[in-house]
This record gives C-alpha cells, sequence and structure tokens, in this order.
C-alpha cells in the first residue's frame, strides 16, 4: 500500500547533519541482574539516609535525583524493581560522597587543578541546564504527540508488524572441513528422518546425534524466529514447512546437514496502536532532543572566534611543530 509523503507536525523536520552530546557524568551503576516485583510503598523522606559510611550518609532525595540524572527514563521501572542494582547505586553515590569529602578535606579543590576542574564541571551544568531548556521549550505536548504518531502508524503499517514466525527444532550432521564425508552424512540424516517419520521421537534424536551442542540438550529447540535470523537455506526449509510435526528433508548449509521440525507458526501481525507509542514516543522525543541542542550548539559555535596568536602561544607550550596553512614552522 502506497502512503504519500506526510509530515503532520511540524516538530519532525529535517535534522541537522550532526547531533552534539556532552555527558556530563560517567557513573557506569546499573546493570539488571533480575527483577523482584513488589507493590508500591509510601514514598519516603526525602532526608531519610539510604546509604551511610564514615563520611556520612546518602539520602533518599540524593539517590532519586541521581537516578532520574543517570538512569534513562524508559528503564527506570526496572532499575527500581531490581534490589541488586538499587544497592549497587546507592553504594556507589555514598563512595562518590566519600572519596568528595577527602578531596575537600585536603582542599583539593582549592589548588589551581583543583579549582580549574570544579569551574569546568559548573560550566558543564549550567551549559547541559541551558540545553535542556531549549528542548523544553520545542518538544510536543502529549496531545501533538499522540495525534502524530498515529498518523505515523497507520502510514506505515509494515513498520509495526510483527513479521511472520516459526518454531522449529533441528538435527545437525557435521560435515568434515574437506566435503570427504559428505555423502555419508547426507545419508545418515535421511535416515534419522525416516526414523522421525516411523514415530521415532524428533527431540530423542536430536540430544543423541545433533552435533549443535548448543541446543542438543533441548531436544534441537530453535525457539520462534522471522525470515533473515537464519541461513537462507534452513530458513527456507523451515518455513517451507506445512503443518506442525513435518519434518524436513536433509538441508545443507556451510555447517553441515540439517533436518528440521516444525513445532508452531505465528502469523505476520499487526502491533496495536498502544503496544507501539511508546517507541514512537520516545522516537519522536529523541529526534527533536537531537535537532534542538544541535540548533542552539551550532548557532553558539557560529559566534566563536578563535583568537590565533593567543592559541599559538598555549599551543607552543605543548608542542614542538605546530602546523601552519600550506606547511609547518621548524
Amino acid at each position: 500500500m502506497h502512503h504519500a509523503n506526510r509530515n503532520p507536525q511540524p516538530f519532525l523536520q529535517a535534522r541537522p547533519g550532526h547531533a552534539w552530546a556532552a555527558p556530563l557524568l560517567a557513573l557506569s551503576l546499573w546493570l539488571p541482574v533480575g527483577a523482584a516485583l513488589a507493590q508500591p510503598a509510601a514514598a519516603p523522606a526525602a532526608d531519610a539516609v539510604v546509604a551511610s559510611g564514615p563520611a556520612g550518609g546518602v539520602t533518599a532525595a540524593q539517590l532519586e535525583a541521581a537516578v532520574n540524572e543517570l538512569v534513562p527514563e524508559r528503564e527506570r521501572e526496572t532499575f527500581w524493581a531490581t534490589p541488586a542494582s538499587v544497592h549497587r547505586f546507592a553504594r556507589s553515590l555514598y563512595v562518590q560522597h566519600a572519596l568528595a569529602a577527602q578531596a575537600r578535606q585536603a582542599r583539593l579543590d582549592q589548588t589551581p587543578e583543583g579549582a580549574a576542574l570544579m569551574a569546568l564541571r559548573q560550566e558543564q551544568a549550567l551549559m547541559e541546564l541551558s540545553l535542556r531548556r531549549a528542548v523544553s521549550g520545542v518538544l510536543p505536548d502529549d496531545e501533538a504527540l499522540k495525534r502524530y504518531a498515529r498518523s505515523e502508524y497507520q502510514a506505515k503499517p509494515d513498520r509495526y508488524t510483527q513479521p511472520e514466525e516459526v518454531r522449529a527444532r533441528h538435527i545437525l550432521l557435521a560435515v568434515a572441513k574437506d566435503g570427504s564425508d559428505d555423502d555419508a552424512v547426507k545419508a545418515r540424516a535421511q535416515a534419522l528422518r525416516a526414523q522421525v517419520l516411523k514415530g521415532a521421537d524428533f527431540a530423542k534424536l536430536a540430544a543423541e546425534n545433533s552435533t549443535d551442542k548448543t541446543n542438543a540438550e533441548r531436544g534441537g529447540e530453535l525457539g520462534f524466529f522471522a525470515r533473515g535470523k537464519m541461513v537462507k537455506s534452513f530458513e527456507d526449509a523451515a518455513f517451507g514447512l506445512a503443518k506442525p510435526g513435518d519434518v524436513s528433508e536433509p538441508v545443507r548449509t556451510p555447517f553441515g546437514y540439517h533436518i528440521i521440525q516444525l513445532e508452531e507458526r505465528k502469523a505476520a501481525r499487526l502491533k496495536p496502536f498502544d503496544e507501539v507509542y511508546p517507541l514512537i514516543r520516545e522516537e519522536v522525543r529523541n529526534t527533536v532532543t537531537a535537532r534542538e541542542r544541535g540548533r542552539v550548539w551550532e548557532a553558539e559555535d557560529r559566534n566563536a572566534q578563535v583568537q590565533e596568536p593567543a592559541l599559538q602561544a598555549v599551543m607552543g607550550h605543548h608542542v614542538k611543530l605546530i602546523p601552519l596553512s600550506g606547511g609547518a614552522k621548524h
């Protein structure tokens, strides 16, 4: 189905040639390791201490502020439901607090290096706040976002369609690199297929014979897969099976000979709008954010004038050869 190229909302215009990003912190703390779900509890007091040690404590307010800053919004629900992740995060905030306290006690913030670093961090923080303010002024409201998402969903159904999938088992019989046993391996695969057709249990034969040890113990179970996920000859054979229980002829791939049994088939389906709306919303917000941050950055970049003599003098302290236009200064 052909749809005219439409852009129903002005907030999705062409993006600038590049987007700028400047992360303020490099705190890689959150690695989910399994979630434990619980009923939401009453919010704790902002000054409740969630982690403490000789250097003092980290409050609930500080923890929540750090999470809101460092954990992407779409991942926060899972984060808060994963105790190990929250514990590591809280402990890391305490370590950061303790090391900062040590630096202050040693008056490192008053050294030239410390003062310069703190001034740089403050500038970066203020710059980030300025960029966020600019972005907040152009982000579409929820109503406009939903209108755009609905039009996008209706105009591009292929993008939001879950493709046809099959669930299958296989038995792989590896072939020697030089192919010297090709005929013998193919004959063995045909013999195994004949056993299945006579009523032998495919999963049991896979466990006993398959050289694909990643799934042999599971009876050759591969789970669901769509087209484009497997070697083409394998994929064509699997999708060519008509009904659950059907078994393919031996299929040759670079790995050897396979026989495949179809377990289940899922027809292609258009995902419900409510399922894809969060994805479209995030894409729009990311697009608008990148565009506006790039626009603001480039506008100020055009105002920047490099003072060449002073810059060359600074460079002279750090390099022996200063490149000049058309050559080098020796």
